[in-house]
């Protein structure tokens, strides 16, 4: 039989013995067998996915919120080993963006019969760092990040996306950062900005379309930036955005494979929902084709998007 290696984080996937006869059961369905590994709470991963490796199975699952995903596909990067995502998270992504169900038990369907696609991921440098990260979806420098860090766990358990919504009013009035960027190491650019974004995919929880042009497959990352000011700016924003009502006259759009950034004064930032320590220096580059990992069909709504733009 073929193996599959499981990569779960056992405080998000509920009952582990359930979790796990299901998930073997569909499994055995498609001739293979399982091998789990848990995450832990010093490691949300990185072990676990060079074990992976070692075993060179037919696949690799990663279960758990988009940290556990994030670190788990990343890691396999180079590896020709393909990923399936099983969404067990607040937001879920990048199961998300490549249309993987939010239902367990049909997305576990979907790990073994899904259509396996190669994608790029994005790798970044800062001052802080002694070896890049990579992260697959999105990353941020400014209020988003802001409300990742300061949101309540214990709401977030409570009431899912909501509790980011909350963080966010706490935040809105945080003030302009001026900010220094170049892409592809040739146009360089000034702006004061409350907003700085990069993105690989496009779509947000909710179907908004953060970065409408945004694909993980095309070998180029996005950038977003603004400094929509008070309740008034961000609403303008949210017409914008998430209403797709009026031009985007509130953010500014970029694209390119390579993004420097240099802030006035630190600010916090956050990958793919992680936050992480304040920097001034960051390096966003795209690496395509880097993962293998297991889509779904597009939906139909996503299907009418795409004929609209």
């Amino acid at each position: 039989m073929r193996q599959v290696v499981t990569i779960y984080n056992p405080v998000k996937v509920g009952d582990e013995d359930e979790f796990k006869t299901s998930l073997s059961a569909v499994a055995q369905q498609h001739g293979f067998v399982v091998k789990y590994l848990t995450t832990s709470v010093d490691d949300p991963g990185f072990a676990m996915a060079a074990q992976a490796r070692k075993l060179q199975p037919d696949l690799v699952i990663a279960a758990g919120g988009d940290g556990t995903v994030r670190v788990v596909s990343t890691e396999m990067r180079h590896s020709e080993i393909p990923v399936a995502v099983l969404p067990a998270g607040t937001t879920n992504l990048l199961a998300r963006n490549l249309n993987v169900p939010l239902d367990m038990k049909a997305a576990m369907e979907l790990a073994f019969t899904g259509q396996q696609v190669s994608m790029d991921i994005v790798k970044v440098h800062n001052e802080n760092s002694r070896k890049p990260w990579y992260f697959t979806g999105m990353a941020g420098i400014g209020i988003d990040a802001e409300v990742m860090h300061h949101v309540d766990e214990g709401l977030k358990k409570v009431v899912g996306p909501v509790a980011y919504v909350m963080s966010f009013f706490r935040q809105v009035n945080n003030s302009v950062q001026r900010c220094r960027f170049r892409i592809d190491g040739k146009q360089v650019l000034k702006r004061n900005v409350i907003i700085f974004m990069v993105g690989n995919t496009s779509q947000l929880t909710g179907g908004i379309q953060l970065f409408p042009e945004a694909t993980p497959f095309d070998g180029s990352l996005d950038l977003l930036i603004g400094a929509p000011q008070g309740i008034s700016g961000w609403w303008r924003v949210v017409k914008n955005v998430v209403l797709r009502l009026g031009r985007r006259s509130t953010l500014e759009y970029f694209s390119g494979k390579r993004f420097e950034v240099l802030l006035h004064k630190p600010a916090v930032w956050e990958m793919d929902g992680d936050p992480e320590a304040a920097a001034r220096h960051w390096v966003f580059q795209v690496v395509p084709q880097a993962i293998t990992v297991v889509a779904g069909e597009p939906g139909p709504l996503a299907r009418i998007r795409s004929r609209i733009r």
